[in-house]
């Protein structure tokens, strides 16, 4: 299936900064992967099997890399996604290699990620805070909420926001909560209805030719046996080990609630339809990114700084392209913005939202 998005990949972070210095500096900023995904022809059916004819229009994603990127250690076992829409519904399909699946929390809303689990985040609208995360285990038991801001804007988080019209379908190649056998992987299908979902970006239109913002996590806990029953592992002072994170694209630190670094879904009637790749994403990571290091600036200073050269700027070359930035205060906090040599700019507030300009 061929798509006219070129996939763009560039190394992470920094290979020149020189703070409190008005000098350009040279920043390689990850560009997040892109999706294209298709229209399906006929409504499916929610077993987490996916093996219906419309699910073979669908490609699969890379096969799923460390969150804090691809220079980590690969994941031990393989994870990837295919996606669909229709009116109602937007699919998902997740196969993940799994030699022991196991899972305990059957408590809707619960804490999922305490199990290993498949989760997925979509943003309807980049340039808004708000943002929608769903997680289920092997059970199939969920928990979906719905975040006005990222955590590190304080959330806060909606547990209450519940989309029953969400179907799970869960299957599984070998036995759950088996021990004594080896199992080959753990499948998760879900239909997640449209509407509330655009809801959020209050009423935004949807169709072919929308835009979303999108990443996909698996949590991953080693296990250990206790009287016959799975266990997270631990040390040997019976501390719990940390959970692996494996993402779809990556987020460059062990935190999920990064928007900017989610990749970019674009929704599209067939195979051949010609998709218009987002603009801006160079000035979109380069916004983010002066806005991380303000809130650095803050934690460290007790205070936002005015001056956009203590956050590195005021001129960059990212990804080989010239732009330019500047800040200023706020009754309520700060604003930033990004300028490229058309004189077209994006501005942030404290808060996430964003002005494009012209």
């Amino acid at each position: 299936m061929k798509f006219f998005l070129p996939l763009l990949l560039a190394s992470l972070w920094l290979v020149g900064c020189h703070s409190n210095q008005a000098q350009t500096d040279s920043l390689e900023l990850v560009i997040p992967k892109h999706y294209a995904v298709l229209k399906s022809p006929s409504p499916l059916a929610i077993d987490g099997k996916a093996d219906e004819i419309s699910w073979e229009l669908a490609e699969w994603t890379d096969f799923f890399i460390d969150i804090e990127g691809e220079t980590n250690q690969s994941p031990y076992y393989n994870t990837r996604v295919k996606m669909l829409w229709d009116e109602k519904y937007i699919y998902f399909y997740a196969e993940m290699e799994e030699e022991h699946v196991w899972a305990d929390i059957t408590d809707r809303d619960a804490v999922i990620f305490y199990n290993n689990d498949f989760e997925i985040f979509i943003k309807p609208n980049q340039f808004q805070p708000y943002y929608a995360e769903f997680e289920v285990n092997a059970l199939g038991t969920l928990w979906d909420l719905f975040l006005a801001r990222p955590y590190r804007r304080n959330g806060p988080v909606l547990d209450h926001w519940d989309l029953n019209e969400t179907k799970v379908g869960i299957d599984i190649d070998g036995t759950l909560n088996d021990p004594s056998d080896v199992d080959e992987y753990w499948s998760v299908e879900m239909a997640i209805p449209i509407k509330p979902i655009t809801a959020i970006d209050r009423g935004v239109q949807f169709g072919t030719g929308s835009m979303w913002r999108i990443n996909f996590s698996r949590v991953q806990w080693q296990h250990q046996i206790v009287n016959g029953n799975y266990e997270k592992k631990t040390d040997k002072d019976g501390n719990r080990l940390p959970e692996h994170n494996w993402v779809w694209t990556q987020q460059s630190v062990i935190d999920m609630h990064r928007p900017e670094h989610w990749g970019y879904l674009y929704f599209a009637e067939s195979p051949e339809e010609e998709i218009q790749k987002n603009e801006l994403v160079n000035e979109y990571q380069l916004l983010f990114y002066l806005y991380r290091n303000q809130l650095d600036w803050k934690n460290m200073n007790e205070k936002f700084t005015s001056d956009i050269i203590d956050l590195g700027g005021p001129d960059f070359l990212v990804n080989e392209q010239t732009l330019s930035a500047s800040v200023h205060l706020t009754k309520l906090g700060f604003e930033l913005t990004v300028l490229n040599t058309e004189n077209t700019s994006l501005t942030i507030n404290q808060d996430g939202y964003i002005v494009k300009s012209p």
